[in-house]
């Protein structure tokens, strides 16, 4: 996978004199897009995996705030993991990137900003779609 693709983004922060941290993100500016959707994944018990879909047309970026996680990014030919720890870094990845989220430690908290609002229709969610889709073929129905 093409690092110029899925790649780390760092956020700015600043450290409080008498301790803290504060991390701010401003859309256009710290990422490359502007927010439309912002959710989080939290509580996620031992042995569960997230995402096992990708969009066709969203860019994300992921923001482990608390504890942490792996992510696995496929574009179809490549497959990378990345170990998201560090609550000033966000991991972008563009659309048509096939996604898994496992290993979440207890009380990991993955933060997830995308350019797009949720349309299901716009979502593989099988591997072999996800494959169509890339090699530019028709995909099954949702």
């Amino acid at each position: 996978m093409n690092e110029a693709h899925a790649r780390w983004i760092d956020l700015p922060h600043a450290q409080y004199e008498d301790g803290g941290v504060l991390t701010a993100i401003e859309a256009e500016r710290d990422i490359p897009f502007a927010i439309r959707r912002a959710f989080y994944m939290h509580a996620t018990p031992p042995g569960i995996e997230r995402g096992g879909h990708a969009h066709s047309d969203t860019r994300q970026i992921l923001i482990p705030v608390a504890g942490e996680l792996s992510v696995e990014l496929s574009d179809g030919a490549e497959t990378r993991t990345f170990r998201l720890s560090d609550p000033n870094r966000g991991l972008y990845m563009p659309p048509m990137t096939w996604v898994r989220l496992y290993d979440f430690s207890p009380g990991a908290v993955c933060l997830v900003l995308a350019d797009t609002h949720y349309d299901r229709s716009k979502s593989l969610r099988t591997w072999n779609d996800f494959l169509r889709a890339r090699a530019g073929g028709p995909r099954c129905p949702p």
